[in-house]
């Protein structure tokens, strides 16, 4: 008997052929999908993990702006307190410097042969005017504020000396400063005999 294959065999193998082929690519394309899907839930979780840390980090970043803003407040007062203090000091250098003036030139007037007038010191110029016996008397008063002043009297100029009666009027000017603060050795070689 003779068998006839009535089925077309080329067909049935290319039909095979292209559901093998259609299954693979199915499933290479669930492989790549559940791929796509498993790196789309790891790329989901680190953005939520992202999103969280900007949360926590804009709440820090807002702490520490409260924080700045009290940090700059202190900073201005602190800048006002020091301007006040430095304001205070100065005040307390002049007032100083102005009762030491008095004080260099008290010591250094000459008691039984001159007196002084007038005592005007503006900052850091001071104008004299007084009457003396005579002009030696007036040069060693010069002589004195020049250079037994302790430092506290520097530039001293006569302005005028004139004749009047029997005794002679005078008028200088000088610059007053506080002197140059001494090292603690130089201190100690003053004190030392």
């Amino acid at each position: 008997m003779i068998h006839i294959n009535l089925l077309p065999v080329k067909k049935i193998k290319q039909q095979v052929l292209a559901r093998k082929q259609l299954m693979g690519f199915g499933v290479a394309l669930a492989a790549i999908l559940g791929i796509l899907f498993f790196i789309s839930l790891i790329v989901n979780g680190t953005i939520g993990g992202l999103k969280g840390e900007i949360t926590v980090l804009e709440n820090k970043k807002k702490q520490l702006a409260e924080v700045l803003k009290k940090i700059e407040e202190i900073e201005k007062k602190k800048a006002l307190v020091e301007t006040q203090t430095k304001i205070v000091e100065d005040l307390q250098k002049a007032s100083s410097l102005t009762v030491r003036v008095l004080d260099v030139v008290s010591d250094l007037t000459i008691n039984d042969r001159m007196w002084l007038t007038t005592l005007n010191q503006s900052g850091n110029s001071m104008q004299l005017s007084g009457t003396a016996l005579d002009n030696p008397t007036i040069a060693e008063f010069l002589d004195k504020l020049k250079y037994e002043s302790k430092g506290y009297i520097s530039n001293v100029v006569l302005g005028s000396s004139t004749l009047s009666g029997n005794l002679q009027t005078f008028a200088l000017s000088c610059s007053v400063h506080m002197p140059p603060e001494k090292s603690p050795e130089e201190q100690n070689e003053t004190v030392t005999p």
